[in-house]
């Protein structure tokens, strides 16, 4: 029996790493290898990261969640707290000509950063045998990263308890044999926990900041 698709998604990875730019922190994935979310770009961009374990349509929800903030332990996977450093709502759902391969010039392609710091390695690190390869771009109104105040990470966990989603629930479902696997949730659940993430905090980064701050630092 084909799994229901409720239209949002938990997906778990590993500690973000932060940059500085003055006052502002931003999470973000390692510098060093394929970014994937990649949060540098007008429109945040997923490419890879779980894709194999997943089937997102355009309009769904996908909140990217870890256990532990930056220098803690991560306690996975008996975590306590998911701090969520991205919400990412699918606006354009795009398949690649070539799953293992993409030029610079291609049309999906957003700019010459965007392509050497995902795109590329998104293909040279994890290629394809048989499925087709596409990126979702996120909806650039609507996706934000959340921050407290303090420049701290909000726990959904709260969030989500209230909605039905208790902590050994959340465990139960984000925890594989291998690591972590998305977890499928209510839509209407998703669009609960992002209210409240605008209630509660004070800074919502969009994809042009993140674009703009890391663009003139170079």
């Amino acid at each position: 029996m084909k799994k229901q698709h409720l239209g949002a998604w938990l997906v778990y990875h590993p500690t973000r790493k932060t940059s500085a730019f003055g006052n502002i922190l931003v999470y973000h994935d390692s510098l060093s290898g394929n970014q994937d979310p990649y949060v540098w770009n007008e429109h945040f961009l997923h490419t890879t990261c779980h894709m194999a374990q997943m089937s997102p349509q355009i309009g769904d929800i996908i909140l990217w969640v870890s256990g532990a903030l930056d220098g803690e332990q991560s306690g996975f996977p008996d975590f306590t707290a998911l701090f969520c450093d991205l919400v990412f709502i699918v606006k354009e759902k795009l398949y690649w000509e070539d799953s293992n391969h993409i030029r610079m010039t291609d049309s999906i392609v957003d700019s010459e950063y965007a392509y050497n710091e995902h795109y590329k390695l998104c293909a040279h690190d994890h290629p394809y045998k048989r499925r087709r390869r596409f990126t979702l771009k996120a909806d650039d109104k609507l996706s934000f990263q959340p921050q407290h105040s303090d420049s701290k990470l909000p726990d959904i966990v709260p969030h989500l308890s209230r909605e039905g989603y208790r902590i050994d629930v959340l465990r139960q479902h984000l925890v594989a044999n291998r690591g972590s696997r998305p977890m499928q949730i209510r839509k209407s659940t998703a669009e609960f926990v992002i209210a409240q993430l605008k209630n509660e905090c004070s800074l919502l980064l969009k994809g042009e900041n993140l674009q703009r701050m890391r663009n003139g630092r170079r």
